[in-house]
């Protein structure tokens, strides 16, 4: 295992419930929400892997030309959350660190990926903390740490009762506004309105 490679888990297999659409296929400038994040994360990423409850064609079909890196595993039970994303996908894991992204936030800043692995050390997962709330997803966390996930899925299917478990380093708006001004990477969009305001942003 090479010490400095990184996978990706790119959440994708939510019902979008809120959105009434697949958030995965809604477009920002021409793009889709999904390729727009895959194009950021095959830059610094060794392997991405989808967790998806569709077809995989649908998704192959959209990211032509970056399949070289990118793989494609259906959750073990599907819309269980993201937790179970995580224990789905654990054992297809072929590196140390690991960058857990999610398909709702198409404005996610790359460099946040090296910021994380220079801070991350001796760390189970680097805990970002924005308006007072943590942020268990477009951060990294290390493969061990997905070994925990197995565990905890066990009894409960709440992503921050794995964090819990965790030695995780918080690092905070002062920081990580440094690389990401806005702080736009933590802008998860949901709904109708906040699709509407993430149009007029750009």
């Amino acid at each position: 295992m090479t010490t400095n490679k990184i996978s990706c888990i790119l959440l994708a297999g939510g019902q979008s419930k809120r959105m009434g659409e697949d958030k995965a296929f809604l477009k920002l400038d021409g793009q889709t929400f999904l390729k727009t994040i895959v194009k950021k994360l095959y830059e610094k990423c060794d392997e991405i892997i989808l967790s998806i409850n569709k077809d995989e064609e649908i998704y192959q079909k959209e990211l032509h030309g970056f399949l070289d890196k990118t793989s494609f595993i259906k959750d073990k039970n599907p819309y269980d959350g993201p937790l179970n994303a995580v224990v789905s996908v654990a054992d297809s894991i072929n590196n140390p660190y690991v960058f857990m992204a999610t398909v709702d936030t198409p404005l996610l800043n790359p460099e946040l990926i090296d910021f994380y692995k220079e801070k991350i050390s001796d760390y189970d997962c680097i805990l970002p903390v924005i308006n007072g709330k943590y942020q268990p997803l477009n951060t990294l966390y290390k493969k061990d740490a997905l070994e925990k996930a197995k565990e905890v899925y066990n009894s409960s299917k709440s992503l921050m009762s794995w964090i819990d478990k965790l030695n995780c380093l918080k690092l905070y708006e002062d920081e990580i506004s440094k690389i990401d001004k806005n702080l736009f990477s933590y802008w998860s969009i949901n709904t109708k309105d906040e699709y509407e305001r993430l149009k007029n942003i750009k």
